[in-house]
Parts: structure tokens; C-alpha cells; sequence
């Protein structure tokens, strides 16, 4: 069976462009969800994997190696199982394939891991950036959060939606701080303040 998984991250986004070939695959697996999530716990990849391991799959395509791992020793994870379960892989950004002829291309392995280092060396510098930029802010007086003298109650502020979208992965204990941070837009000292409040008053 040949299949394409496509991965999407923000709720603004759709993976409509990517499915303009689906008529070359007999099953296109589509799910939004952040790159941040490990694949295997990627309810579709997830799926996708078990069909792997049952040997129903012969082909494999992406649009780029980004979207089979979290960072570059997940994405290895993913291709490793795939060659271990005879599955060409094909990614669609670089034009290339794990297999040519039916032999593994040498080619292949080698940019696997240098575009999944690079990914992730991305990732951390975005990461860098904006908590630099924050910092800068705040030297320059910027005030981050609520204005001084205000206050809220620990209640109120658990029943705030992203609140309970914060308490909903830190209940499953899968997730790290900065993990839950990009999949509900905060910042990790939000998530921190949700967790500690949660605790104090038992809701988690």
C-alpha cells in the first residue's frame, strides 16, 4: 500500500494543498497537531505505524523529513522503522527516496541526518530568539503579564480556556513544560503558574 502522511501544525492551517496528488496514494493520513509531539504518540502516525509494523505498507511519502519526528533522533526512529519493515520512504521538498531500484540509496541516509540536525538546530534557535527578545523587552520596561496591582482568583484563572487546555496535557504526563507551551501558544512560565496552581489547589 502506498501512503502519504501529512502533518499540519496551527488550527489557521489545512493540509488541502498537500493532498492536490492524492490520487497517487491508495490512503492519505492527514492530522493537525504540533511537530513537538513525538510521532509515535501522533494519534494518525500513531496508526500509521501500527500499519507499518503489520507489513501493510510499501511506500511511504512526506513532504519533508521534518514531519516524521519531533527532533532528529525521532525522525531517524521513524525511517529506521521503516527500513526495517521494507518501506521505501519518499520525501517530496528534496525529490529522493530511501530506496532506488530497489536498492537503499546511500544518498538518502546521509541527508536524512544532516536536514533532521538542521531541524531541530532551527527549532532551538527560534527558541533562543524569542526568549532573547523577551529579555530585551523587559530591560527596555516592557511589563509581561497582568498589569501590577491586579489579581485574580486561583479558580477563576484555571477555568480560563487555555488554563484547562494547559491542565488537559499536563494531566496526561506525556508532555514536557515546553512541549505544552507550543501546542497551546503560551509561554512556559504560563504553563509553570497552571501547574503550581493546579497543585496547590488539587485540580490536577
Amino acid at each position: 500500500m502506498k501512503v502519504k502522511y501529512i502533518r499540519w501544525s496551527s488550527l489557521g492551517q489545512s493540509g488541502s494543498r498537500q493532498t492536490l496528488d492524492s490520487d497517487k496514494y491508495d490512503l492519505v493520513i492527514q492530522e493537525q497537531c504540533s511537530g513537538t509531539i513525538a510521532f509515535a504518540k501522533r494519534p494518525k502516525a500513531g496508526e500509521l505505524l501500527k500499519m507499518i509494523l503489520a507489513g501493510k505498507v510499501t511506500d511511504l511519502t512526506v513532504e519533508e523529513f521534518s514531519r516524521l519526528g519531533r527532533n532528529s533522533f525521532d525522525t531517524l526512529s521513524t525511517l529506521n522503522v521503516c527500513q526495517e519493515n521494507n518501506v521505501t520512504v519518499h520525501i517530496l521538498d528534496m525529490n529522493i527516496s530511501s530506496k532506488v531500484h530497489g536498492k537503499p540509496n546511500p544518498v538518502f541516509k546521509m541527508f536524512s541526518h544532516i536536514v533532521s540536525v538542521i531541524a531541530e538546530q532551527q527549532r532551538e534557535s527560534l527558541l533562543d530568539i524569542t526568549a532573547m527578545g523577551r529579555l530585551a523587552a523587559k530591560q527596555r520596561g516592557t511589563i509581561f503579564g497582568r498589569k501590577p496591582g491586579t489579581n485574580e482568583r486561583k479558580a477563576d484563572f484555571l477555568q480560563k480556556e487555555n488554563s484547562r487546555k494547559i491542565l488537559k496535557y499536563l494531566s496526561t504526563g506525556d508532555y514536557s513544560i515546553r512541549e505544552i507551551a507550543k501546542l497551546t501558544d503560551s509561554s512556559t512560565a504560563t504553563v509553570q503558574k497552571v501547574k503550581r496552581i493546579a497543585t496547590e489547589t488539587k485540580a490536577l
